[in-house]
């Protein structure tokens, strides 16, 4: 599965949280910072299904030598704020790269998200 790499942070009277630089909008936020790593991977798995819902693909994650040149990602390293590498827990389901890969074409072409059609295959399974 594909991993990205986040921003850990935590300022002053706030939450601790995760930003991720090639997914704009895509956060966790909570009490401490052991929450914020466990809950970002779904934060991202959201992200990225909701992303696949309306028809968007996600920018493919950058590395870490090349989020270095990115001005926002740099400044956030030198304010001390942690480069962390999350993934999104789709391994679940125990498939590899490329299982997954055709259980979202097959998705798409239903016009589902992976989490939609998943839902469907085991609801149909369990009714009939």
């Amino acid at each position: 599965m594909t991993a990205y790499i986040g921003i850990l942070e935590k300022e002053a009277n706030t939450l601790w949280g995760v930003w991720f630089p090639d997914l704009p909008g895509c956060i966790a936020a909570t009490e401490t910072a052991d929450e914020t790593l466990a809950q970002a991977g779904e934060a991202l798995a959201q992200w990225l299904d909701l992303a696949r819902e309306d028809g968007v693909a996600p920018r493919a994650p950058r590395t870490i030598e090349d989020l270095k040149e990115d001005r926002e990602f740099a400044e956030a390293l030198a304010a001390g704020h942690a480069a962390v590498v999350i993934r999104p827990p789709a391994d679940e389901l125990g498939l590899d790269e490329t299982q997954l890969r055709a259980v979202d074409a097959a998705a798409e072409r239903r016009g589902l998200s992976r989490t939609a059609l998943v839902r469907e295959l085991v609801l149909n399974q369990i009714a009939g």
